[in-house]
């Protein structure tokens, strides 16, 4: 029979699974490279339509696992170093990504600093149930996910460069509209400098190798779709509740159990284990499991989570609520 821990001795424990290898995440972002060369190397020898569709959809489930190493880099748990988890999130990670490293860290911080407000939360229109994003239907449900599915996210994405450029930046006071939009332009190609450099030279590479549509087909179409549906579907099954929004933030507190294949395509890197996640932030993702044991052992904290055993079958319960 396992001891039942208080939440002191849960902090306590927390306070000693804090430590960021070194190494680690620096061999995970190359393996994820490595794995995506492999799969364009196959696809480059054996050009076929019928192959096309896995390498679509592993390209884009890789290109989401990566997008977990940010958000371990947004939460300086890349390296201990903190320069050289800002390098590596900056140019491995967030730039081949489609975003600026420092704006998307500020905006997932936000998150977490204010989890569960409409006003203030970035990712609240993702899990509500009410305004601003109503999810009351089968149909709304369908028009957020085939958004995403149609490249909704790289507008979102836009959308919230022009604001992180814009609180450092302004536009003359005596501006036309014109030169309002140009200024805006060149702030936001400011901000993205990173960006367009790694995807000048992702298109000079697929290009090279697979002509004219390599880098469309091969990297931004994967990106804007099912990337982008990956990431914002777990967000919503992470923090939605069936029928309702929440009383009290805590309510949104939810981790999954789920099933490898699940982990593979929505929770890579331990990402399942969200409300733990939520509770020590300073926990790097390789310990979350060591964490869970002392949370589950913790009858306060373990009695504060929702624990769902599929992310699936949480969409499938949050359309049954409908009826």
């Amino acid at each position: 029979m396992s001891v039942a821990l208080t939440r002191n001795e849960v902090v306590a424990q927390a306070k000693t699974l804090k430590r960021v290898p070194a190494w680690q995440s620096i061999l995970m972002i190359a393996g994820h490279w490595l794995q995506i060369l492999a799969v364009l190397l196959v696809f480059y020898f054996y050009p076929t339509w019928w192959l096309y569709v896995p390498v679509f959809l592993f390209i884009a489930a890789r290109q989401y696992a990566l997008a977990i190493l940010l958000h371990d880099a947004q939460h300086s748990l890349l390296h201990p170093d903190k320069n050289v988890n800002a390098w590596l999130g900056t140019w491995l990670v967030a730039a081949p990504l489609g975003t600026e490293f420092r704006a998307s860290a500020q905006s997932h911080l936000d998150h977490h600093l204010h989890f569960g407000s409409a006003d203030e939360d970035p990712d609240y229109a993702l899990y509500c149930f009410g305004q601003p994003s109503p999810k009351q239907s089968t149909w709304q449900i369908a028009i957020l996910f085939v958004g995403k599915l149609m490249g909704g996210k790289i507008g979102e994405m836009l959308r919230k460069t022009d604001r992180a450029a814009g609180s450092a930046a302004r536009a003359p006071a005596k501006a036309t509209a014109e030169t309002d939009i140009a200024f805006r332009l060149l702030r936001v190609m400011r901000q993205l400098s990173t960006v367009i450099c790694v995807h000048l030279t992702l298109l000079a590479v697929l290009t090279w190798a697979f002509g004219w549509w390599g880098y469309l087909a091969l990297w931004a179409l994967p990106l804007a779709t099912f990337s982008a549906f990956f990431n914002d579907f777990r967000i919503f099954c992470e923090h939605s509740i069936v029928g309702r929004d929440a009383a009290a933030a805590d309510e949104r507190l939810t981790s999954f159990l789920s099933n490898p294949v699940e982990r593979f395509f929505f929770a890579p890197y331990h990402m399942n284990y969200h409300a733990e996640h939520h509770m020590f932030p300073y926990v790097p993702h390789q310990n979350l499991p060591a964490l869970r044991e002392a949370v589950r052992a913790c009858p306060e904290l373990n009695d504060r989570i929702q624990w769902r055993p599929s992310y699936i079958g949480h969409l499938i319960a949050y359309i049954e609520g409908f009826k």
